[in-house]
């Protein structure tokens, strides 16, 4: 009798769904990374706290995206591949250079993962239906700002997004309930559209020649910028840029409006919004 041959790892979700799910992973952890930088910065906790913190957030993170391969794939074996590095990870001497470590080579695994889906067959049978988007990110009248330094700017945004029947989410104004960073911004982000406002905080250049200085916006802006492009994707991201600021090379796909005009950013921002599937009354954008 010929040996059976054992059937080849498959999806059970569209390939851009199983994408989308895993580049959120991804941005999770480079929030985690992120928190614990900047944590050791501008926080009044504790190195030993924040450091603690960011593992807290780590295995709570591992733990998900091992489930979450499981549920894309009709067997164990990529969630067996992350998951082996986490049941044999373990802190010694410099514990906070391995941290670091450890959570860049599981956001490569989870890009290599990323990688090779295409090379997955999928199980017609049992693929999933897409979820509906506002399931997956939030009700359809929550937009999130994100933003820098500029206030008048920021409080325009919102009130903008006010007048068209929607609801601003604004980071900073939302309760701490003894949250970190990190954890705010997560339970805030269930969103169905985001503005990312690119404004003139900072100044950078390279450092092979200082006098190429440029206007810049903060880095946090940048940060939730690609975090919301992977989870909402571009139709879905609206970046207003202010005055001659640098613009990422990486996000040239990226819907840039300017600030500018006032006249020309608000229609066109409101095109967008409903565009991207979101109810509103043009005629509120005047």
């Amino acid at each position: 009798m010929s040996e059976l041959r054992q059937k080849p790892t498959s999806l059970l979700v569209p390939q851009e769904q199983a994408r989308h799910k895993l580049q959120v992973q991804i941005e999770k952890a480079r929030l985690i990374l992120s928190s614990l930088t900047s944590g050791q910065t501008n926080s009044k906790q504790s190195p030993e706290r924040i450091f603690e913190k960011a593992q807290e957030n780590q295995e709570k993170w591992a733990k998900f995206s091992i489930h979450l391969l499981k549920s894309l794939f009709s067997d164990h074996s990529p969630a067996d591949e992350f998951g082996d590095h986490w049941i044999n990870y373990s802190l010694h001497g410099d514990q906070e250079e391995e941290f670091l470590s450890w959570m860049y080579k599981r956001i490569a695994d989870l890009e290599s993962i990323i990688e090779r889906l295409r090379f997955f067959p999928i199980e017609v049978n049992k693929v999933m239906p897409p979820p509906i988007s506002t399931n997956e990110t939030g009700t359809s009248k929550d937009i999130f700002i994100v933003h820098g330094h500029d206030d008048a700017v920021k409080h325009e945004i919102a009130r903008f997004i006010n007048n068209l029947g929607l609801n601003p989410i604004i980071l900073h104004e939302k309760p701490d309930k003894g949250r970190t960073i990190i954890e705010k911004f997560e339970e805030n982000t269930q969103v169905c559209f985001a503005i990312i406002l690119l404004t003139p905080d900072d100044i950078g250049y390279p450092k092979e020649d200082p006098t190429k200085t440029k206007n810049r916006a903060r880095q946090n802006v940048i940060f939730e910028l690609g975090f919301f492009l992977g989870k909402l994707g571009r139709h879905k991201v609206c970046a207003l840029k202010k005055g001659d600021i640098e613009i990422p090379t990486d996000y040239s796909g990226v819907l840039f409006k300017t600030l500018d005009d006032p006249g020309a950013w608000k229609f066109q921002l409101a095109k967008e919004i409903k565009e991207a599937g979101i109810e509103i009354d043009l005629n509120n954008a005047f």
